[in-house]
């Protein structure tokens, strides 16, 4: 067939197709706009989830005639001038496609009017053809309207779902723009019946909990610097954490949403062992970088970047959040992911999600820094933490979510391998994160064992629900801390070298970090192409599968540097001597041994056990009185 250039209106459409994908993609597009444009009041009006109408009103700076034909073009733009301007982009849109592509497949009005100007502009496009510009009158701003999305590519349209699910889409869109703006004011009607109301406000929290729920209103807040990276957010307590990971992850880089894998590892490092397994902490964190330090370009719908140095970003940033959530009181514990160790009894306990008590945590004094890390070179983004002043307790600024001050950033990061010294005993917890009723765990009073699993007290007036497990093995595991070299007991030579075949590409990252791995006690060789010699393990890893232990270290390195492999390794065995070491459930225990379990909570962060589930559990008179019917 013979070579031809397309019709201006096919290729309109495929692009359309790229950036339109349902009524959702035109919000998220006009709120990008109506954002850049200055705006601080926003209204959206849809009509049958958005597949009738979309229509979003804002009092940004709006545009004259010139500019409003010229936005109908493809690829005009206002914000992009010169090759190096691709490279420095500090807005949310630059593109210059959206307009045309969802004029193209609509029914479209636009209605603006440029601040300072008497009047306003109204073009009218369907389908992609022009077919009113006239003067109107009009509010400064911009008022945009798109009707019957997709009337015209009856084969697109077909693929909407039900109003119901296109209306949550379009929920989540505005969500996603406007969760860290909440000096926007926010208004969200459907078939002309009010369905989202958020007034403008100074507390990021408030509008999380506008339009996050429970989830959001439970989170805590977190800022801290790296050099020329600035993160500010809300994140999740103990306790708190979703069964999906849609909708748990709120990542911004640069006041853009993202699906960046690297900020995602990042998050998952830092709640390593804080959270069940297949269970999704919820974070809205937004990260600020110098523009030319990230590319936005790499995406049609603008939803991923690609960092100069991801590796230290990702390290940094994953080190900041561990460090803020000490500060938060939560002490990191370590993780082990369950298909490196065997089936849990199914009487082990359930993870609490939202309905863990309402003191999540115990009030904790910071660890002291350690010494500064020797920063290492970087050609774009210096994340080395800046060294304490011996004057003064100042940190470095950190970004904020609004125009409020930021809360305070936290202190240098702590080391990986060396583990600090055992905190001493905390002091009363005060205040409504308090995890327990009473200063110490050894003024409960234990009532009593449940199902041999869990052990009753009582405490300022109140129920305390104690996994014996649990607690066990978090008391193990404090103790296997203070000397991890001497808790493992060296390396398990292998008779015969265990052979495990992985590919050419996984074998190589491994054998590039046979040092590092050997440090817990993992030794290794590469015997060429895919195949690893393991000559000796961990004494508690002896019989646990290597094959897949060792595949996902290689994912891992692959996917994310070298981060802190001996750490992740050490975290590993440690989890594992802990767990097999620690009372089960379903074990009969006397007064005594559980007066003595309790007590020993005292002496170790309890916040949550070595695989992130909960430890005690509290409910209080109201919550007793509730359930009696006495309220």
């Amino acid at each position: 067939m013979a070579v031809r250039i397309l019709e201006e209106s096919l290729i309109n459409k495929i692009a359309a197709g790229e950036v339109v994908e349902r009524p959702a993609s035109v919000i998220k597009e006009l709120l990008e706009n109506a954002l850049d444009a200055g705006a601080t009041e926003v209204r959206v009006h849809l009509r049958a989830g958005g597949r009738n109408l979309v229509r979003v009103v804002d009092d940004g700076s709006g545009m004259d005639r010139t500019d409003a034909l010229m936005s109908l073009e493809r690829h005009a733009t206002s914000k992009i001038r010169c090759d190096d301007d691709l490279f420095r982009v500090a807005t949310l849109g630059f593109r210059g496609e959206a307009i045309p592509s969802i004029a193209s497949v609509s029914k479209f009005e636009l209605v603006t009017r440029a601040q300072g100007q008497e009047e306003g502009t109204r073009i009218v496009v369907e389908g992609g053809k022009l077919l009113a510009v006239e003067p109107a009158g009009a509010a400064a701003g911009t008022d945009i309207s798109v009707a019957s999305l997709f009337y015209n590519l009856p084969a697109r349209r077909k693929f909407l779902r039900s109003v119901d699910t296109e209306l949550g889409h379009c929920i989540e869109a505005i969500t996603r723009e406007l969760l860290i703006r909440p000096h926007v004011d926010l208004e969200v009607t459907h078939d002309d019946r009010l369905h989202l109301r958020c007034a403008r406000t100074d507390e990021p929290r408030r509008r999380a909990a506008e339009l996050l729920g429970p989830h959001g209103e439970a989170l805590v807040p977190v800022s801290f610097a790296r050099g020329s990276l600035r993160v500010a957010g809300l994140v999740s307590p103990v306790g708190v954490h979703r069964q999906s990971a849609t909708n748990a992850s709120y990542l911004y880089v640069n006041g853009r949403f993202v699906r960046d894998h690297i900020v995602r590892r990042a998050v998952s490092q830092a709640y390593a062992g804080l959270v069940p397994k297949d269970r999704y902490p919820v974070v809205v964190l937004r990260i600020e970088v110098p523009p030319q330090d990230v590319d936005v370009n790499v995406h049609p719908a603008k939803t991923e970047v690609r960092f100069v140095n991801a590796f230290e970003l990702q390290r940094a940033v994953a080190e900041g959040l561990r460090v803020a959530l000490q500060d938060h009181g939560i002490q990191r514990p370590v993780a082990i992911e369950a298909r490196y160790r065997g089936t849990a009894p199914a009487s082990e306990q359930v993870s609490l999600v939202l309905d863990a008590p309402r003191g999540l945590l115990p009030a904790r004094a910071p660890a002291p820094p350690p010494a500064a890390p020797s920063p290492s070179p970087s050609r774009a983004l210096d994340t080395r933490a800046p060294a304490p002043a011996a004057s003064t307790p100042e940190r470095p600024p950190a970004a904020s979510l609004d125009r409020a001050a930021a809360p305070s950033p936290t202190a240098v990061v702590a080391p990986e391998l060396a583990p600090p010294a055992p905190p001493p005993r905390p002091p009363p917890a005060v205040g409504a994160r308090a995890l327990l009723p009473v200063a110490r765990f050894a003024e409960l009073r234990v009532v009593g064992q449940l199902a041999r699993t869990y052990i009753l007290c009582e405490g300022g007036g109140e129920l305390l629900i104690v996994d014996q497990h649990a607690a066990a093995e978090r008391i193990n595991l404090g103790k296997l801390q203070r000397d991890p070299k001497a808790a493992l007991g060296g390396s398990q030579r292998l008779l015969t070298p265990f052979l495990v075949e992985l590919g050419p590409a996984r074998a190589k990252v491994l054998a590039a970090h046979a040092d590092a791995l050997a440090e817990p006690g993992l030794d290794l060789s590469h015997l060429g192409g895919g195949t690893i010699a393991v000559h000796g393990v961990p004494v508690p890893l002896a019989r646990r599968d290597l094959g897949v232990l060792l595949g996902d270290i290689a994912d891992d390195l692959l996917a994310g540097g070298p981060g802190h492999l001996a750490q992740g390794v050490l975290d590993l065995v440690l989890a594992t001597m802990a767990c097999h070491s620690s009372v089960r459930a379903n074990e009969t225990l006397d007064d005594r041994s559980m007066r003595a379990l309790i007590d020993q909570l005292d002496d170790v962060d309890h916040a949550v056990c070595a695989h992130g589930r909960p430890v005690v559990i509290r409910m209080g008179v109201g919550e007793l009185e509730r359930r009696f019917h006495r309220t």
